[in-house]
């Protein structure tokens, strides 16, 4: 086996201290984490900042991930080659559930169809899912990915811009959707009937990727939905196994 350069090594092992609780990270503090020197750390850090890796706060001299790592990301969540390794899943889960089955992804104030199966009934539209963009306040898929946002992070798509209006049950009060991300936390999924057509029936489970979402995994019909006892176990399953897929990518 090939030996890897300390270098490199030390600067991906960096960048991948960063999670959900681990936001900034100093000099000091990285050498102790790296068991390095405060220099190689010091070094470390310098390059991936000057890379766009990292940047720092001038005024508390910390280190946080950069527009690099943003960049690396896109790159790493392109539709097609998420829709290669996802399409299985999907795919069992609307010919086990007889639905139509969408995995999405974040796409700032949207979800992303990276995939969608048609169920036996065909296509909910005249058009293909795959590729739609679903806004952040409406519908199954997205509430189910963005009630588990960090709130500051969520009202920035839910109540710092104008919300549309796509159904006659569509909601665009800031107050009622946060209520009903709470619900959606509890619950651990999302049921939602007409908001974005108006004939759709849908349920929806976040995926997690690191304990950190990424979107989410929905079933959907013109038809009433089957009881939820009956689905949303097949429809969390699904929204695990993606999960597990796309962390062996890392």
């Amino acid at each position: 086996m090939a030996e890897t350069l300390d270098s490199v090594e030390r600067a991906l092992e960096a960048l991948l201290l960063f999670d959900a609780d681990r936001r900034e990270v100093g000099v000091t503090e990285l050498a102790t984490l790296l068991g390095c020197s405060t220099s190689s750390a010091q070094r470390t850090i310098h390059t991936l900042t000057k890379l766009q890796f990292l940047r720092r706060d001038e005024r508390r001299r910390v280190y946080m991930l950069g527009p690099g790592v943003l960049h690396l990301s896109r790159a790493w969540q392109s539709t097609a080659s998420l829709a290669s390794i996802t399409r299985p899943v999907v795919t069992e889960l609307a010919e086990s559930t007889g639905l139509t089955a969408t995995f999405a992804i974040a796409d700032h104030a949207h979800m992303r169809a990276v995939i969608s199966v048609d169920g036996p009934e065909g296509p909910l539209r005249g058009y293909p899912t795959t590729g739609e963009l679903f806004p952040a306040h409406v519908g199954a898929i997205s509430k189910a990915y963005y009630a588990h946002l960090p709130r500051a992070m969520r009202e920035h798509f839910t109540s710092q811009r104008p919300l549309a209006r796509y159904t006659s049950v569509t909601s665009m009060n800031p107050q009622e959707l946060e209520a009903e991300f709470s619900r959606i936390r509890e619950l651990g999924y999302c049921v939602t009937r007409g908001e974005y057509d108006e004939q759709v029936s849908a349920l929806a489970v976040p995926v997690a990727l690191s304990n950190e979402p990424l979107g989410s995994v929905s079933v959907s019909t013109r038809e009433t939905l089957p009881s939820t006892d009956d689905i949303v176990g097949l429809v969390r399953a699904a929204a695990k196994r993606i999960g597990q897929l796309l962390g062996k990518r890392k």
